[in-house]
């Protein structure tokens, strides 16, 4: 990697990034460059300091100039003790953690607050562009008093589709074997033979239970702990428990409920998500699963139907997905877009719910899963950090009894609890 910031070059403050602009300073920027090899630019280490760019507006700059194909901003403080955990939600207090200002702040109801101090911002550009000269000119547009620091490194010429492919290795949890459908037997094989050791993986003396999960947007793999402590949740609740009817309210690309119905032919799941796509895809994984008996929704038109100024997410969900379906007509397509789950699947009527979302959500959530598991039913919610579960024990512990902690992993949480006659619940008939 080629170290390049805080160049004492000075060049005029012009925009003309593009196909054949060199340094012309330099004696080897004078020979031809291929126009379609990549170069990256990543400014590291942006703070809230006066002498920094705001990242956000950086990497819109780089984007609306056209001195960029792509951008990326990233942590520039991960994995050290400056590093703020993410999926912290407002009002938690984390504001005095923090030792400086944050660079940057994304709030947001779905995925909670995402706080980095400092950011490195990279840039994918092609190997024409002058790059000493983009640097002048992000200096002389952010009114900076000197360039920000950056470093050029090459991209290197290679697949990279199989080069993404070969970094996710099938996952083992709970007696489950999740793997891409570019995953080999033999890959699967090796997969479990790492697992071995590990107790908490083994099935139990059983064959391992696979399930092919498509390469998508939605969330879902099963390598972060929050799905495998919802692996285990449900594996033991069909398995020991003799749950049969299953809901996986957030279900993403569905690998809970479609692991539940793989355990046994009497298991059924429901998934429910805000998400289209993440539906689209889970019902397509079920399909790819052998026609599993998962089929997945978005939330109810109770939820659906209310106002925008009052739930704007829930209207934004629900103009996407009419929007879909008008697309789909135009087009004369047959594959059925995702619908609102139906009002006779909304009643109390499921064995066991998973719940992988987050604490904040979750907490808003009680009443809505409260009044669709049965009485006797059981539930597991995790996406929660363990100093979040305090406040989600709480809001269902008016719905459920025994709720508590049932188990943690990395410094996320399992939270069970079974469901009693207390709260608004109506039975089904």
């Amino acid at each position: 990697m080629a170290e390049v910031g805080n160049s004492p070059v000075s060049r005029p403050s012009g925009l003309c990034l593009g196909a054949g602009a060199v340094a012309s300073d330099d004696p080897a920027a004078m020979d031809p460059v291929d126009p379609w090899v990549l170069r990256t630019v990543t400014f590291s280490c942006l703070d809230s300091s006066p002498n920094s760019p705001n990242p956000e507006l950086l990497v819109d700059f780089l984007m609306e100039t056209g001195s960029a194909c792509s951008t990326a901003i990233t942590d520039h403080d991960r994995d050290t003790d400056l590093e703020v955990p993410v999926f912290r939600e407002p009002g938690e207090g984390q504001e005095e953690e923090w030792p400086v200002a944050p660079a940057l702040v994304c709030g947001d109801a779905a995925v909670g607050t995402n706080v980095w101090h400092r950011c490195d911002v990279t840039a994918y550009v092609p190997a024409t562009v002058d790059v000493v000269d983009l640097a002048e000119t992000i200096r002389v547009t952010f009114d900076l008093s000197s360039t920000p620091r950056y470093t050029v490194d090459d991209v290197p010429d290679r697949d990279w589709i199989i080069h993404v492919q070969s970094a996710w290795k099938p996952i083992v949890a709970h007696g489950f074997v999740l793997r891409f459908p570019w995953h080999t037997d033999e890959d699967v094989v090796e997969a479990l033979s790492n697992a071995l050791s590990s107790e908490s993986d083994s099935p139990g003396g059983s064959a391992p239970t696979a399930i092919t999960l498509q390469g998508g947007i939605a969330f879902g793999t099963g390598e972060h702990p929050t799905t495998r402590l919802c692996l285990g949740f449900l594996s033991a609740a069909v398995r020991q428990g003799g749950a049969r009817r299953i809901l996986d309210y957030g279900c993403g690309s569905g690998v809970l409920g479609l692991a539940a119905c793989a355990l046994s032919e009497d298991v059924t799941a429901v998934g429910v998500d805000i998400d289209v796509d993440a539906v689209a895809i889970a019902n397509a994984n079920a399909g790819i699963n052998g026609d599993l008996p998962m089929e997945s929704y978005l939330p109810p038109d109770r939820m659906l139907g209310r106002t925008a100024s009052a739930d704007p997410e829930s209207a934004s969900i629900a103009m996407r997905g009419a929007a879909a379906a008008a697309a789909q007509d135009q087009k004369g397509e047959v594959q059925r877009q995702p619908q609102p789950l139906p009002s006779e699947l909304d009643t109390p009527q499921y064995d066991a719910c998973a719940a992988n979302i987050l604490a904040g959500p979750l907490v808003g959530l009680a009443p809505t899963l409260s009044n669709m598991v049965r009485t006797g039913g059981i539930i597991g919610l995790s996406g929660v950090l363990s100093d979040q579960a305090d406040r989600v024990v709480e809001a269902y512990s008016e719905f459920f009894s025994d709720v508590k902690v049932h188990q943690e992993e990395g410094g996320w949480v399992l939270i069970t609890g079974t469901r009693g006659t207390n709260g608004t619940e109506e039975e089904a008939s």
